[in-house]
């Protein structure tokens, strides 16, 4: 969407809706842009949905566990959730073995003992967007 779009959604003029964008940015609320591509059909790869519970959680095992995964680029995202399980992990593969591979690194070098369960992702239903994020942000809002 462009600036001029953005205005118009928002029903600002555009100078002041840049100076709001500057501003959310400038806080951290704007945190990005970002194209959104499907990687199954650009590259082939599948990915996984896995959740992590760490066996003697602490906050010093979460720590480690949080580092090693960062320093992981086949996880591209990790969420810290609450209830029964502590993390669920997106991870990027070529195919099985090479998912296996990922499951054992993490399992033998992170350090922390975990317990996991693997969920292959075979088709996606409904991916967040923009508009939606905006249109539930808003009726927040207006509550």
């Amino acid at each position: 969407m462009t600036k001029l779009q953005l205005s118009e959604e928002v029903s600002l003029s555009a100078t002041p809706c840049w100076e709001r964008m500057k501003k959310l940015e400038k806080t951290g609320i704007i945190q990005g842009y970002h194209a959104a591509f499907d990687l199954k059909a650009l590259t082939g790869v599948f990915y996984s949905r896995v959740e992590v519970t760490l066996k003697n959680y602490s906050m010093m095992t979460a720590a480690k566990f949080e580092k090693f995964i960062k320093s992981m680029p086949e996880v591209i995202e990790c969420e810290s959730v609450l209830g029964s399980l502590d993390y669920v992990l997106k991870v990027l593969s070529r195919n099985v073995e090479d998912y296996q591979e990922t499951i054992e690194r993490l399992c033998e070098q992170s350090g922390v003992e975990i317990d996991f369960r693997t969920f292959p992702v075979s088709k996606v239903i409904k991916e967040p967007n923009q508009t939606d994020v905006l249109e539930i942000y808003n009726t927040f809002v207006e509550q």
